[in-house]
C-alpha cells in the first residue's frame, strides 16, 4: 500500500505543481458506523460532474477529476486500514488496489498532456477508465464487505 501512496501522491503533486490551495485539516477518525455510510456520499460527490469530462484523458481537466478521485480514494484507503484492512474489507482492499495501480498507471503513463493519450493503442484511456469506476465499485464492495 506504500506504493500506492507515492502514486497518489505523484500525480497529486502533479497536478497541483503551481497551485496554492490546501486543505490542511486532519483527516477525521472513523467512527464506529459502517464507513459505507461515510464513503458512498463522499465517492458520490467527487465525482458529481463526470459527463464527458475525460472525452480527452490527457488534458488538465481529467486529470483533476481523477485526481479528485485518487485523493478520496486514499482517504478512504486509510480508513479502511484502520477498521480492519483486507482481513474485515477484502472486497474493498481489492477494488483499492485496482483504481490505485490505475492512478499508478496513469502516473507512469505519462497521460497528462500527452496529445496522444486519447489514441487507439495508447494504456491512458483504460488508466483513467479504471479510475472513474472506482466510483461505482468501491461503494458496492463496502456494502458487500459490511453484510458479510
Amino acid at each position: 500500500m506504500r506504493r500506492t501512496a507515492t502514486a497518489i501522491a505523484a500525480l497529486a503533486a502533479l497536478l497541483t505543481a503551481g497551485c496554492s490551495s490546501t486543505d490542511d485539516k486532519p483527516a477525521a477518525k472513523p467512527t464506529t458506523a459502517k464507513l459505507s455510510t461515510k464513503w458512498g456520499p463522499k465517492l458520490e460527490a467527487v465525482t458529481k460532474d463526470e459527463k464527458a469530462i475525460c472525452n480527452s484523458v490527457g488534458d488538465r481537466y481529467c486529470a483533476d477529476y481523477l485526481t479528485d478521485i485518487a485523493l478520496v480514494t486514499g482517504e478512504l484507503e486509510l480508513d479502511v486500514n484502520e477498521a480492519g484492512g483486507s482481513a474485515r474489507y477484502p472486497r474493498t482492499t481489492a477494488e483499492l488496489e485496482k483504481v490505485n495501480a490505475a492512478v499508478e498507471a496513469y502516473t507512469d503513463h505519462e497521460c497528462l498532456n500527452d496529445e496522444n493519450a486519447g489514441i487507439e493503442g495508447s494504456p491512458c484511456p483504460d488508466d483513467a477508465q479504471t479510475i472513474m469506476t472506482g466510483k461505482h465499485t468501491l461503494p458496492l464492495a463496502l456494502l458487500a464487505d459490511e453484510a458479510d
